[in-house]
């Protein structure tokens, strides 16, 4: 790890050892002020002093960076395109929930030296089964965090929304903690008898009434529509849709071997606009 995160610091360097702009706190690092310095030096001087300040929107050299190195970490399932789009930001903000064990993270929408500095050496998620199986899924609604295990090892970190208590259209709701299966998958867009629109593959863990299933883009980091930063489901757990695509082929499926998952947090969660 630590050898895969010294290449991808030394890479992150290029971005302004080739000509581009890393803008950050301390202002603008470019190749015709810092053109003599080694890639490492240039890494390492970007990276602790300026770091590039980057958020939904940016483009270029130092978001491929930010996807390449997320993607290592197992938190970005999307295209290394250079684009700081939705899936991007779910994945900063999936990063910022395990460093720092909060559900709301400082600055959650901002890509900042401090975040680049946590990238270097980055905390694992915290455990919350240990002896759960070598292959199991973790909802820790503290973070708004779920990890796959596959042997013991993380396959995936994804920023959810487990369910808000206090929505306008009701309240009690709750994602129940538990252990259960992953017991039934089914592909594409479900229907959503209840409340309307599209379950994305969903995977089942209670019934056909509870499931971890994909959403839409929010519109807006705070809101109730899609994945956004804070509890917005009826008590489903909500992944981003790139994600969904992704789950069911990291775990089992099926009513006796599926693959366990684990719930666990505060019985309920609030959040208000």
């Amino acid at each position: 790890m630590a050898q895969r995160a010294r290449r991808w610091l030394i890479g992150l360097g290029t971005v302004a050892a080739t000509g581009a702009s890393v803008v950050g706190q301390a202002g603008t690092v470019s190749a015709a002020t810092t053109g003599a310095l080694a890639p490492r030096a240039l890494a390492v001087r970007s990276m602790t002093n300026a770091g590039p300040t980057l958020h939904r929107g940016s483009h270029g050299p130092a978001v491929t960076a930010l996807q390449r190195r997320l993607t290592a970490l197992h938190y970005y399932l999307g295209k290394i395109d250079g684009k700081f789009g939705w899936y991007t930001m779910e994945a900063v903000w999936a990063f910022k929930e395990v460093q720092f064990g909060k559900r709301v993270p400082p600055k959650p929408d901002i890509v900042g030296p401090l975040m680049w500095r946590q990238l270097q050496h980055p905390k694992l998620p915290r455990v919350l089964k240990r002896r759960g199986g070598k292959n199991r899924i973790e909802i820790n609604k503290n973070t708004e965090v779920l990890v796959v295990y596959r042997h013991n090892k993380v396959a995936l970190i994804t920023h959810v929304s487990t369910a808000d208590a206090t929505r306008p259209d009701g309240n009690g709701w709750i994602t129940p903690n538990g252990n259960y299966r992953a017991w039934k998958f089914l592909p594409g867009c479900v229907p959503d008898a209840t409340f309307g629109g599209c379950l994305y593959n969903p995977v089942f863990f209670i019934g056909t009434s509870y499931a971890i299933h994909g959403m839409p883009n929010p519109t807006s980091t705070y809101s109730y529509d899609g994945v956004p930063l804070n509890p917005a489901s009826h008590g489903c757990v909500r992944i981003p849709i790139d994600v969904s695509r992704r789950l069911h082929k990291l775990i089992h499926i099926g009513p006796r071997h599926g693959s366990r998952i684990y719930i666990r947090g505060p019985k309920l969660l609030y959040w208000s606009p």
